[in-house]
């Protein structure tokens, strides 16, 4: 354990914490005990002990309260082997802003290995955690009013641009809300200016949409000229405030279809999204959420938001700040972190010096150019341009639609046609027919009497090559095959 601190001289007293920690839990009746310790210049870690029936519920329950108690900056558990361990400290920790960390070799050697580093923070222990918004591949970013939010998505814009040229990543940021984003109206990476109002993301995100579809084309065509492609990063910051007043339901309708398709399929074009929002529900924000596989949840106002970010509640309890949950494909559960924090005079400082020292040609770039229709005319040039790319939609709909019931298949362990018409809406007809397709290609099995029919593949390696690249067709990876069966089988 000792390897988790930087060596350093103690000043913390971790024998008077310790005995502290013992009788607050004591007052919320749970049994427990500090059996080790071990101390850094700044904080501490107890590993303890259950006592009696005290189940490790109980003790996490109340870590909130102890702390409150205690007074404490710093009070987080985490398990290693089965064993508890709390991280705590008496007094204010310091961390090193985003600006000292880029000179850091850890976050030098991140830039190396990394498309897109996202300086995410620090976790209990003190370790910098640095994770790949490529490999994510799209993320959501979520908190309160002064919980950190906004200075977490100015730290994620600013990471990118500082570690890779525009001919590596181009930025379209999207703020219709509160202007947070506007110290980088002028970085080289913008693929246009920041987009302040409705009727411009509403065009930036059907070329995107546009854009998205070629270069999927072309990857199937000429995989060199597509690795040459700079990976593109859409932020979007307070995203349901997109949809706020607008009256033309056709106009909202195509800016949420757009952000769903770049959900779904935007990872195999190297389009990355980024949603971010103070009070997220499921209704305000519009599109389906599940594409979206890293989560960062910052203190929540209330317990349903959270769940609406996490699908779980718990950043309600966070203390602000900064203070952050981390959901990600690299993590088991949720990683508590203290978010990265830059200065508004700092983020100035790094903005110029990237002007400054940035080298790009304007071919290295992906640029949007806008027209100037009122938004009535615009929604209707968008939906005509929308149906004349998709002719034969009907055939395309029922593929998508299709994909869509073979990966809720994958995640059951039997199916019946008043499965398929609860969870889809559908008639019986309809149900039955969904049901046929799926055992003519080998999802499901033979009908057994009136009994619900298996689902056959255990692992995706049993499923044919042939539904494997129509579901990629669809937007579906093999990781995500392999996600829905590990429900199943968790289920």
């Amino acid at each position: 354990m000792e390897s988790l601190f930087e060596s350093s001289p103690t000043t913390l007293n971790a024998a008077r914490l310790a005995e502290k920690i013992e009788n607050a839990f004591k007052r919320y009746k749970v049994n427990m005990e500090i059996t080790h310790r071990w101390s850094a210049s700044d904080r501490a870690i107890f590993e303890v002990k259950l006592k009696g029936e005290t189940r490790e519920t109980q003790l996490l329950a109340r870590l909130s309260d102890v702390q409150l108690r205690l007074k404490l900056p710093l009070f987080q558990s985490f398990k290693k082997d089965y064993t508890i361990y709390i991280v705590a400290s008496d007094r204010e920790i310091v961390y090193d802003h985003l600006p000292q960390i880029f000179y850091s070799s850890q976050y030098m050697d991140a830039c190396k290995k990394m498309f897109l580093p996202y300086v995410v923070g620090f976790d209990a222990v003190g370790r910098l955690i640095i994770v790949d918004l490529s490999k994510l591949p799209h993320l959501l970013i979520a908190g309160a009013t002064n919980s950190g939010k906004t200075v977490g998505v100015q730290v994620l814009i600013t990471g990118i641009i500082q570690s890779k040229q525009p001919s590596r990543v181009n930025l379209i940021l999207v703020d219709v809300g509160a202007a947070d984003l506007l110290p980088f109206e002028r970085v080289p990476h913008l693929s246009c200016p920041v987009i302040r109002d409705r009727n411009r993301a509403c065009q930036a995100l059907e070329k995107l949409r546009t854009e998205m579809e070629r270069r999927i084309a072309i990857q199937s065509s000429d995989i060199e000229s597509f690795k040459k492609l700079p990976r593109l990063v859409l932020v979007i910051d307070e995203f349901p405030a997109l949809f706020v007043g607008v009256e033309d339901r056709k106009l909202v309708r195509l800016m949420a279809d757009a952000v769903s398709a770049l959900l779904q399929r935007g990872r195999h074009a190297k389009i990355h999204v980024v949603l971010a929002a103070q009070n997220p529900t499921m209704q305000n924000m519009k599109v389906d959420l599940g594409n979206i596989t890293g989560r960062i949840a910052f203190k929540c106002a209330k317990k349903n938001f959270s769940e609406t970010i996490l699908g779980e509640s718990g950043a309600e309890k966070l203390l602000g700040k900064g203070d952050l949950y981390l959901k990600s494909p690299e993590f088991s559960g949720l990683k508590r972190i203290q978010g990265t924090y830059i200065t508004s005079s700092e983020l100035n400082w790094v903005i110029l010096n990237i002007r400054q020292f940035t080298r790009y040609h304007l071919r290295d770039k992906y640029r949007i150019k806008f027209s100037e229709n009122s938004s009535r005319d615009l929604g209707n040039e968008l939906a005509a341009n929308r149906i004349a790319d998709s002719k034969p939609s009907k055939q395309d709909a029922d593929r998508r639609m299709f994909a869509q019931i073979m990966i809720w298949a994958l995640g059951q362990n039997e199916i019946s046609c008043n499965a398929v018409m609860k969870a889809f809406g559908y008639g019986w007809n309809r149900a039955s027919d969904f049901i046929d397709r799926l055992y003519a290609v080998g999802i499901v099995g033979e009908l057994d009497a009136k009994l619900p029919r298996k689902v056959i593949p255990q692992t995706v390696d049993e499923m044919s090559d042939k539904i494997k690249q129509f579901l990629q067709n669809c937007g579906y990876s093999e990781d995500m095959l392999a996600e829905a069966i590990r429900n199943r089988e968790s289920g």
